[in-house]
């Protein structure tokens, strides 16, 4: 598989498997070559770890719980991270003063991302502009409009994408019917179902990542990861800066956002299965690609044909082969999809155009089909992909009243009536 563009910013990744392999069984750990290739020793301190160290109190609360309770968060480590581990657990593991962690409503955190400059270009430089301004108004000793941005600055915009994410998933469900308990097991926990908080570690090198995931997980990733805690019944995304190989702040936070809504769809009433991957993986693009950037959260097979210089026009590529029968994917062929490995870089778009389609048809049926689609009483154990293709095929029609061949044809008319021929 294609991991790399040509250019810096339209560089595919192949995250989108790696996300899928780390939840295709709710207990990874268990996989006999997990954990086989173990973490690289702990390398010398650099620019970026004394950086972090210089800045070890948040200067824009100087420290004080109370403000920071203000801003709508709940506290700086250390904290419980998960059962049986704390955050000095990981500090001793990745070494004392590396890491700002910080909880919130909903996330448990860990960021050592180092300073980086304002994006350029203005689209980028006005979108993290507004996000600032936004945190000013919780945090009034955050510059306006900063000219870069710091290891505290980003762990509190990471905190603020997290929580706005969740807070959109939930008005989903919640507009779907939803509700939620306060159990200590799923489904009905108060975090979207699960009793834990989900967890989210942001790291600028990959042997942060490769040794966390060695020591608590039993798992080797160095790039981008998401995993199931099944002690604690918790969903975690980690991600290196390094193992993206890309340097600038809006190609990481889409695909933080990726990682996040695959989490929040695959975690939804509990990890016992996952979200059909049209679904979860079209909900993930569609929120991470909001943000402007040209990195793209796919993996090209060898044998597909993409431009590079195009690949991140998505819709233009999906009205080009909505058009015809040989290319358009339909509905029940989706269904049938066991993991975005089944997918291929059409099978990301086509299903990224499917739940764009159906957010904008009707907000509340989506959130309606997402909590259906993660409430059924099945096991993956003996169950067959036609069957399981069957019981999605009857949760949109139940939805939103379309057959398979309906939600074909309405899809396809939507597209080309939207979506640009240039």
């Amino acid at each position: 598989m294609r991991r790399r563009c040509a250019t810096t910013l339209r560089r595919s990744i192949g995250a989108a498997w790696l996300l899928c392999a780390a939840l295709a069984c709710p207990l990874l750990a268990q996989d006999k070559d997990a954990g086989k290739d173990k973490a690289p020793p702990l390398a010398g301190k650099g620019k970026e770890e004394d950086e972090v160290a210089r800045m070890k109190v948040d200067p824009y609360t100087g420290g004080d719980l109370a403000l920071l309770q203000q801003a709508g968060h709940s506290a700086y480590g250390p904290f419980v991270w998960s059962k049986d581990t704390r955050t000095e657990d990981i500090d001793r593991v990745l070494g004392e003063g590396r890491v700002l962690w910080l909880e919130t409503a909903h996330f448990r955190i860990g960021c050592n991302l180092r300073t980086v400059p304002i994006p350029e270009k203005q689209a980028q430089r006005k979108a993290i502009h507004d996000e600032v301004a936004a945190l000013r108004k919780k945090l009034p000793k955050i510059p306006d409009k900063p000219k870069r941005l710091d290891p505290w600055l980003r762990m509190h915009l990471y905190a603020a994408r997290a929580e706005k994410l969740y807070a959109e998933f939930e008005s989903l469900l919640l507009a779907g019917g939803a509700t939620f308990g306060t159990a200590e097991e799923p489904p009905n926990g108060p975090y979207l179902g699960l009793p834990g908080k989900h967890l989210l570690l942001i790291f600028q090198k990959k042997s942060d990542l490769a040794r966390y995931f060695d020591r608590f997980c039993g798992v080797h990733a160095d790039r981008s990861f998401s995993y199931y805690l099944p002690a604690s019944h918790q969903m975690l995304f980690g991600v290196s800066l390094e193992g993206l190989e890309v340097e600038d702040d809006p190609s990481l936070h889409s695909h933080v956002l990726y990682g996040l809504a695959g989490n929040l769809c695959n975690g939804l009433r509990g990890y016992s299965y996952r979200m059909p991957p049209w679904l979860g993986e079209g909900f993930a693009h569609l929120v991470s690609r909001r943000v402007e950037t040209e990195f793209v959260n796919v993996t090209i097979k060898d044998d597909e044909a993409v431009n590079e210089e195009e690949q991140h026009l998505w819709p233009k590529k999906v009205r080009a082969r909505a058009q015809y029968d040989r290319t358009r994917i339909a509905f029940a062929q989706m269904a049938l999809w066991q993991s975005n490995k089944d997918m291929g870089y059409h099978g990301e778009l086509q299903s990224w155009s499917r739940v764009d389609f159906l957010h904008k048809q009707d907000k509340d049926k989506l959130g309606a089909l997402l909590l259906r689609l993660k409430s059924l009483p099945i096991s993956y154990e003996g169950l067959k992909p036609e069957d399981w293709a069957t019981m999605q095929q009857k949760a949109v029609e139940e939805t939103f009243g379309w057959d398979a061949a309906t939600f074909d044809a309405k899809w396809r008319d939507f597209v080309l009536a939207t979506y640009p021929k240039k």
